[in-house]
């Protein structure tokens, strides 16, 4: 239907509706014939062609001739008139593409978790769908994504809750709890599941508050719910350096289990026994947002956060539910 409107807006357009009556009746060399294509009679596309003429001050057609033939400033508006055409038919294609979420840019923020983990599969998936759509990618923390969604810098966001902000949809894509990582010869590391517990006497290796408040957060949590109070002997903003440590034996370190397709040699990723805190990583975008784009984007995310989750219990089985 919208397709069918740009349309009758082209034709509808004078001067537009002119100049392709002019290329039909350039293309053909006959009136008869380009009135058949244009599915009008002939003496009215006749009278059209004399009206542009009149418009332009100048004849465009030599009617003397059998078949008609252009005059010089025929051939020069003919030439034209065609780009103007394609150009329009363009642009209006462009706008059909637009409305339906096919052509346009979105800026996404997203947490370094989300980065490093399902943010691929839903990029990749949405490419393929969607591959005249750019984009446009920003790594950030939950609070600076909540304020530039509200201030309409980002139209989608990938962080953890919960977030206050009404103005705000917040729909949860993956479950990504925290895992404990160990050197792969700490013999935690054979174990299939670690009960939070036997951490009490473990040395901790923590990804600094002021780099992921979020998952600080979590860990405090989780310390909270089994009533445990482990040495930290180190604190790092850096994902990459709390790995090195974990590798060099210095302590155990507890991240989003989708840190572990850094892939990361010398450390495994055990997952912990429930209860653990719940803060999934979840989609965000302004609440009533009617864009196509991001209607597109969102129904991606929704279809591919299952599959990345299936793929990674795959080639990493310990991560597998309990049963």
């Amino acid at each position: 239907m919208f397709g069918h409107l740009l349309y009758s807006v082209y034709m509808n357009d004078p001067e537009m509706r002119l100049l392709r009556y002019f290329v039909t009746v350039a293309e053909e060399r006959h009136f008869g014939r380009a009135a058949e294509r244009l599915h009008m009679a002939q003496p009215p596309l006749s009278q059209q062609i004399r009206k542009l003429e009149h418009q332009l001050g100048v004849e465009l057609i030599d009617r003397s001739r059998r078949p008609i033939e252009l005059t010089d400033a025929g051939h020069a508006l003919f030439e034209e008139a065609r780009l103007s055409l394609v150009h329009g038919e363009r642009a209006f294609a462009a706008a059909r593409r637009a409305a339906t979420g096919h052509l346009g840019h979105l800026h996404i923020g997203a947490l370094q978790a989300a980065v490093d983990g399902v943010l691929s599969y839903v990029m990749r998936a949405h490419r393929r769908a969607y591959p005249d759509v750019k984009l446009e990618l920003a790594e950030l923390g939950t609070a600076d994504q909540i304020v530039q969604l509200t201030e309409h810098r980002l139209d989608v966001g990938f962080l953890r809750g919960p977030v206050d902000e009404p103005t705000l949809t917040v729909e949860t894509l993956i479950d990504d709890p925290l895992a404990a990582v160990v050197c792969d010869d700490d013999p935690l590391a054979d174990r299939g599941r670690i009960d939070p517990g036997i951490l009490a006497d473990e040395p901790i290796i923590l990804w600094t508050r002021a780099a992921a408040p979020t998952t600080f957060a979590d860990v405090v949590e989780l310390f909270r719910q089994h009533r445990i109070q482990p040495p930290v002997v180190e604190e790092s903003p850096r994902i990459q350096t709390i790995l090195a440590l974990v590798a060099s034996g210095a302590g155990v370190a507890l991240l989003p289990t989708s840190f572990i397709n850094l892939s990361r040699q010398g450390v495994r990723f055990v997952p912990l026994h429930d209860p653990l805190p719940h803060r999934p990583l979840s989609l965000a975008w302004r609440a009533g947002q009617q864009s196509p784009l991001v209607a597109g984007f969102v129904d991606v995310a929704r279809r591919t956060g299952p599959q990345y989750l299936h793929d990674l219990t795959l080639r990493h089985p310990q991560l597998r539910p309990e049963a």
